[in-house]
């Protein structure tokens, strides 16, 4: 067997004891862990491709380990980019997304929760698919592993909103879903702790740098 076709067998064995469902008990210890102070903690700090740009990101708050192997498959986090001079802030829901399909899904569209209900908007590749994105057991295969790199805007308007629900007895979760060219939906969300410690992270900077 080839390199490509041991990485797929290990993509298709961690699949294999993904955790479903998540289960109360777990709920319990994420809203115990993973507080918005977590969020705000771990979140981070990085210079734009200028210097006149700063970025925050939550990328490190939450991992989900999935699987027998412990492997981070899908992902997702939140991004704020900061003009250091207009102190002008846009914000981002970066997500990466694996599955098993006979070709790319294209994940072009987004739809999430808001409080005058569902909303939809334009999905772009934060991150151009990569020869390492496709992973094939062999060339003859109809099967191949993918992994795309999406994102959507978000207004801080709505991320406020969300914010005012937080009950910190509760892991409860803003939803999202991403729509494809062709093949299924990807359903997903972000905890509302994570999005109260992002936004606490990025008020805190803009206060103590600009």
């Amino acid at each position: 067997m080839n390199w490509a076709g041991i990485k797929f067998l290990v993509f298709l064995v961690a699949l294999w004891g993904l955790s479903g469902c998540v289960t109360s008990k777990q709920q319990t210890e994420n809203a115990q862990l993973l507080t918005p102070e977590h969020f705000k903690r771990t979140a981070i700090i990085e210079e734009g491709d200028s210097e006149a740009t700063a970025i925050i990101t939550t990328r490190n708050g939450f991992r989900r380990k999935q699987g027998l192997l412990h492997f981070v498959f899908d992902d997702n986090f939140l991004r704020a980019f900061i003009d250091k001079k207009t102190e002008e802030v846009t914000y981002q829901v970066y997500q990466s997304i694996y599955y098993q399909a006979s070709d790319w899904r294209f994940y072009l569209k987004a739809n999430y929760e808001s409080s005058d209900g569902p909303e939809s908007v334009v999905a772009k590749f934060v991150r151009a698919p990569l020869a390492h994105d496709l992973n094939c057991p062999d060339h003859t295969s109809s099967v191949c592993a993918y992994n795309e790199h999406v994102g959507f805007p978000v207004y801080r308007e709505l991320l406020d909103s969300i914010v005012s629900t937080y009950d910190p007895s509760k892991s409860d979760e803003w939803k999202f879903r991403f729509i494809p060219r062709i093949g299924d939906d990807y359903h997903d969300g972000l905890l509302v702790a994570e999005i109260v410690g992002f936004l606490e992270a990025v008020d805190s900077y803009k206060e103590t740098y600009l």
